[in-house]
């Protein structure tokens, strides 16, 4: 994994001006202007770690520190010690990391850009089962999805469906990949201490997972919105 990379000509990566293909709680999410297969995410304007950490009870101040509330530093973090492992099946539901790069909205990670087959950036679990809804290969995917979460432990604070990328391939199936929520915010960290713990979180966070897949067509029945968050504003 590359620890810093930089924009043409060793310059700062220039963002602004630039509309975000997808945003977060915390994040935009910018094409990489140079590398299309790339994407930039950098803290969204007062949403930055530094302001987040500043505005926190003191007793969240001194137990995470400020990396605590840095999205892009979790998942620095989480994917470099899953690539340390050596174990190719990961990224089969975890997106590749590139490393930081300097842009004039601050320090970028930058990840792996899910694309479908028909070169369009891929949509949100979210947004595909909202407009689509839970056809066959949303089930398959789902399934296989399960198989490896539970069976690799895999770090998470959390498994929404608007942080899981619905990649649609060319033989017409579906890849599942977690893109936001890495990392633990265990207070006690005992799922890095015990592995048999953490695969028990891990299955708790799959069942969660199954159970909000369940209740969205009632809540698309209610007209209970779920909101622009996990919606793309592009798929160019």
């Amino acid at each position: 994994m590359q620890e810093r990379m930089q924009g043409e000509g060793g310059q700062t990566l220039k963002l602004s001006g630039l509309t975000p293909f997808g945003s977060g709680g915390k994040r935009d999410c910018f094409v990489h202007p140079e590398v299309k297969g790339l994407c930039v995410k950098v803290a969204r304007v007062g949403r930055e770690p530094d302001s987040l950490y500043r505005k926190a009870p003191w007793l969240r101040r001194w137990h995470k520190g400020v990396h605590g509330f840095d999205e892009n530093h979790q998942d620095y973090q989480a994917l470099q010690a899953l690539e340390s492992l050596g174990d190719p099946s990961v990224w089969n539901h975890l997106p590749r990391c590139f490393g930081w790069i300097d842009t004039d909205r601050g320090r970028g990670l930058v990840i792996e850009l899910l694309r479908d087959a028909d070169g369009l950036i891929s949509r949100s679990f979210l947004d595909y089962l909202w407009t689509e809804g839970y056809d066959e290969r949303a089930q398959t995917a789902v399934e296989e999805f399960a198989e490896f979460w539970q069976s690799h432990a895999i770090p998470s604070r959390s498994l929404l469906l608007d942080n899981i990328v619905a990649q649609v391939r060319g033989n017409g199936t579906m890849r599942l990949v977690l893109i936001d929520g890495l990392g633990d915010n265990e207070f006690i960290p005992l799922s890095g201490w015990w592995r048999r713990y953490a695969l028990i979180r891990s299955h708790r966070r799959v069942v969660r997972l199954r159970g909000e897949i369940a209740i969205l067509p009632e809540r698309k029945r209610k007209g209970d919105g779920p909101g622009p968050q996990g919606f793309l504003r592009s798929r160019n």
